[in-house]
């Protein structure tokens, strides 16, 4: 073990002197504690701006620093999936609040009853859900117990949640390597390309999903050759969105 850890504080020092570090280590160490907690992947991913530095590593490119800039990390719940989390002692969880917290001691909920927690740098999680198909089903607000984040519900997350699952290694600011499981490309092209046709969206956010809809878009056709822009593999959403954007894709490219 003292040998491996050796090797990985070398590589890491590699990673910085090739400029590959590209997350930052706040959401490079709430993704390895997640993923210590088994629900990474099985109950929750990250979706948002920070699922790109997934898109890109493994593409072997970069985004322009602009299009990557946030303060934020979205927390994914799919509740469909049974989760258990045993708090036995103090040092065990019983919700997400406490496991972000081994990641970094002083996240605290913004209020109570809340779906965001910050740190004292000012960086933000967020734990979000489908707005459930029926409007009278009740579903869990939290993964743990009353002290824990409350979910907030927003519509058509469901296409992300049943779309396939995308994992791949990213490099934290610190050089040091971390798990990060997204949906994959596609949906997530196709959600951000949705989002930027909402009219109740603001204008500077409906810019910044177009863009980052259309820089997805174009990494899959260019450099994930693997992945096809197929209506049948994508039919968890509607035909409408996805050739719609389909079109904007091709005239970008």
């Amino acid at each position: 073990m003292s040998s491996l850890q050796d090797r990985l504080k070398e590589q890491a020092r590699f990673c910085k002197a090739a400029l590959i570090q590209r997350v930052s280590r706040t959401v490079t160490g709430i993704l390895k504690v997640l993923d210590q907690h088994n629900i990474f992947g099985r109950n929750v991913i990250v979706i948002g701006t920070n699922a790109m530095y997934a898109y890109e590593a493994a593409a072997g490119v970069f985004f322009d620093s602009p299009m990557m800039s946030t303060k934020y990390v979205d927390i994914l719940w799919d509740t469909r999936r049974k989760l258990t989390l045993v708090k036995d002692s103090d040092d065990n969880p019983d919700g997400l609040l406490d496991i972000i917290r081994k990641a970094d001691r002083s996240f605290e909920a913004v209020r109570s009853g809340d779906f965001r927690a910050v740190n004292r740098d000012g960086y933000m999680v967020d734990i979000i859900k489908p707005l459930p198909k029926k409007i009278m089903e009740k579903e869990p607000m939290r993964i743990g117990g009353p002290g824990d984040l409350e979910a907030v519900e927003i519509r058509n997350l469901h296409w992300l949640i049943s779309s396939p699952k995308f994992s791949q290694i990213v490099i934290g600011d610190d050089g040091m390597p971390a798990p990060m499981i997204v949906p994959d490309p596609r949906a997530f092209a196709l959600h951000k390309f949705w989002l930027s046709s909402q009219d109740d969206r603001e204008s500077v956010k409906k810019q910044r999903d177009r863009g980052q809809a259309i820089a997805v878009g174009k990494l899959v056709v260019e450099h994930l050759s693997q992945y096809r822009f197929d209506a049948s593999e994508l039919r968890m959403f509607p035909l409408e969105v996805f050739q719609k954007a389909i079109e904007l894709f091709d005239r970008s490219l």
